[in-house]
Order: structure tokens, then sequence, then C-alpha cells
């Protein structure tokens, strides 16, 4: 292989998680990541970067087409990053996340163990939780709101998501025209502006606005009353924001939040109502308050949990966030334990277990692998343990404390590779994986939101 760009023609044979489709090629089956391809195509790609084990390569022709195919239904879709695979039908899509999982869980779990991928229930429209970055333009200092180009920190001006719900197109349109401010530049790290934050209800009836600022809260007084003016204006122009807050982040850093947010106007809570069935639950959600972004889809994985636990469990709902998983299970609990390092959320989790007439639970606040090797030692245990960590998984140290405390444990995770990763520890500390079961709940993306349960053996 040579380091230089160079075209190849490849015949894709699956995707990968990520998206890329995978093709080999010659008598050592090299292995090609090409971005834009779909199984049982044949391409020409250009190779963009390479090492020892495979190259990256993206479409640049493709000679025969997937007869799943399609033209992308956004006017703007090559140019936006939010969303990486619109160009073959969602029902095809959701196969081949079943088949992605199929491939990580090789081996770990029976294949017919690994259940097809849940649908979400709305495949546009979904995305209830938006976060646009700001610019504005060098000279005429027009206000620009959107998603970052793929890989990079060129901003798409956005008018329309097909994802998002059409009020979250209108408030944005808005804040293009009336807010004054200035944005930030990251470049020379000035301007004030640098995120506007929307948190909607399911049913598009309530609102947060939060404006991301590149400011330290001692400095807010100077600017106070133009942010009161301009969230008075738009809550007039919106009745369905309920608050605007302001998040001081004067760090150049990519987090997008700091621990620091102030509201200026209106509720501090919006409500969120999820039903299945018979079934409802009600949630407090505060402005950056951490809650699926595709809340009815996010039923259909709440329910895959519920579906695992047996009536008057003693559960510990750890990474518990506000509540939502252990409140939707609530009803098959002796007593429910909730674990969640984040003060502003175990403060809402206090409410919405209250909301919904809940006794029977206590909340620990703290780290969670603390709080699991305490249990440990202890001699603490529990009927189920829920698990709900981050991107990045459970710390070993932790994990290797709940598998001293738990009879069994059912694992939602937004990585199924370090999905794998920790269910390999839990095999080895003698948990045997029941099954894992795929939900999606981010349309059009790779994204892939799976749960396993696991029993002891």
């Amino acid at each position: 292989m040579k380091n230089d760009p160079e075209i190849f023609e490849l015949e894709i044979e699956k995707l990968a998680f990520g998206g890329n489709g995978i093709a080999k090629l010659g008598e050592e089956n090299f292995v090609f990541f090409v971005k834009g391809a779909l199984p049982n195509e044949k391409v020409k790609a250009k190779i963009t970067s390479v090492n020892k084990s495979y190259a990256k390569g993206e479409v640049v022709e493709i000679i025969e087409p997937s007869k799943e195919r399609i033209k992308p239904f956004c006017p703007i879709y090559n140019a936006c990053g939010s969303c990486q695979i619109q160009y073959c039908n969602y029902d095809y899509l959701i196969k081949q996340k079943t088949l992605i999982l199929k491939d990580i869980f090789h081996n770990l779990v029976e294949e017919d163990k690994i259940y097809d991928v849940i649908k979400s229930p709305n495949d546009k429209c979904y995305r209830h939780k938006i976060q646009y970055p700001a610019q504005e333009t060098k000279n005429s200092k027009r206000v620009l709101l959107g998603y970052y180009k793929e890989n990079s920190h060129d901003l798409t001006n956005i008018k329309f998501c097909p994802l998002q719900p059409e009020i979250s197109n209108k408030i944005a349109a808005f804040i293009r025209e009336n807010y004054h401010l200035g944005c930030y530049n990251e470049k020379n790290d000035k301007g004030l502006l640098k995120n506007i934050l929307l948190r909607i209800t399911s049913d598009n009836q309530q609102i947060f606005l939060t404006l991301v600022l590149n400011l330290p809260e001692r400095k807010y007084k100077k600017i106070e009353n133009d942010i009161l003016d301009f969230s008075k204006k738009i809550t007039k122009e919106f009745k369905e924001i309920k608050g605007v807050f302001v998040n001081f982040n004067p760090h150049k850093q990519n987090k997008i939040l700091s621990d620091i947010t102030l509201k200026v106007l209106g509720e501090d809570s919006i409500v969120e109502t999820l039903k299945k069935g018979d079934k409802k639950r009600s949630y407090n959600i505060g402005a950056t308050s951490f809650f699926q972004v595709n809340p009815l889809s996010s039923v259909n994985l709440f329910e895959v949990v519920a579906s695992q636990i047996k009536e008057n469990s003693t559960i510990l709902d750890a990474y518990g966030g506000v509540g939502a998983i252990g409140i939707w299970v609530s009803d098959k609990a002796s007593k429910i334990t909730l674990v969640e390092e984040n003060k502003e959320a175990t403060q809402k989790a206090q409410e919405n277990f209250k909301l919904n007439n809940i006794k029977n639970f206590e909340i620990l606040t703290g780290d969670a692998k603390k709080h699991f090797i305490d249990f440990e030692k202890e001699k603490k245990e529990f009927d189920y343990i829920i698990l709900d960590p981050p991107r990045s998984g459970c710390e070993k140290e932790g994990l290797l404390a709940i598998s001293k405390i738990a009879k069994n444990i059912i694992y939602v995770s937004c990585n199924p590779q370090t999905l794998r990763r920790d269910m390999l520890l839990l095999i080895k500390e003698g948990f045997k994986p029941k099954f894992v079961q795929g939900v999606d709940l981010f349309p059009y993306t790779y994204h892939i939101e799976a749960v396993a349960a696991f029993e002891k053996n």
C-alpha cells in the first residue's frame, strides 16, 4: 500500500459500527473502511489514510448501487455532520444495525439471542434536545446557528432540520433575526454566544432555552438587562418556551456546558410524560438535565429493562440521572436505590419519585464507583442492578464491585463496543449474558443503543 491518495475499486461486504462500509482486497484480504458505501455495492473509493492493518476511504463513484440506496431527504445532508446515513431507507438501516450488533457480540452471546433492533416510533422530528453552536459572519455580523460539517469546525447554517420538531427551526430563525449581542469566535476566543440549547418535551408544548455564554458569572451584571430583554421578547413570541437560562462557559474547550447555570426567567422545570398502554410516568426536567433525546423511542428501551425484572425486587439504578429508568420500573421494586453523581439530577430525581407517588426509594449522590465499593464492603446485595453508564462504559474497579453485589445485571449502553469490553469482564466474574437487544434512538445515524441482560451462574 502507498501512503499517497489512490483510487481503488472495491466491493462492499457489510457495514461497520460507525457507518462505514467494509471491503477486502487482495490475497491478504486487506481491509478498507469506506465512508458513504452500502453492502453489496461496487464503488470507487479514494483512500484518505492507511496504516498496517487497514485503510480508510470515501466513495468517489458508485459503479453498482445497492437497491436500498435512496436520495437523502435533507437538502443539505452533504454539508451537515449531524447524521451520517441518509442514503438508504430506514427499514434497511435497522437491519444493518442488527447485523452490526451480531458482529460485535459474536462468540459472546448466542446469535439467536441478539435480537432485531427495535425501530423508533418516529424516524423524523425525533430529536427533542438540540445543541447548536453559534457564529456570526465577519462583515455583516449575521448570526449563524447549525451543526459543524463532519470532522471540522466549519459551521453549516441550518434553517430546517427534518430530524427535529418544526418549532425548533422557528425558534432558531427568531434568534438569528433578534439576537444582537455577538457570537463567539473560537479563533480569537472572543464574542459572547457560544451555543444555544433547546430541550423540548415530546408533545412540543414545553421548551427550555439555554444560552451558553463565553463569560464568567461575575461579569454577567454588565449584560444582564440585555439578556433579560431578549428573553422576554422570545418568550412572548413562543408561548411554548417556559424558561430561559444562561450557562457560563468562558473556557476554551469542547465541553459545551459548564457547571454554572442561571435562570433568567420562567419555570424551574418542564414536565415530560411518557406512556405505554395504561402505564404513564412523568418527569421534571431541568434546563441542563440529561434525558433521552428521543423520548418516544426511550419508552421501548425502558420496557426492555422492565421486562427482565421480577415483582417485589430490590433494584439499584446506577448512573440514574433524573430517575428516568428507575421510575419506569419502580412498580416492580420492593425498594429502589438510585445513584447519581450530578447534584442537580438527584434533586430532580427526588422530585420525580414524589411526582409519580413512589415511596419505596432512596437516592445517593456521588461517584457511582465509590458507592459500588461501599456496598461490597457492607455485603449488600441487589436482585437487579441497572447500569446506564456514559459512553466510556464502567470503570473496571466499579464493575468488579458490582459483580459481587448483583444477582442480575441489566446494562444499558450507548456504545456497544464498550459494552462488549465490560461484558468480557462480567463473563469472567461469573455472569452469563442472556441476550442483547438493540433499540434505535437515533434514526439515520450510526448510533445504536443496546440493552444486555446478565444473570449470575
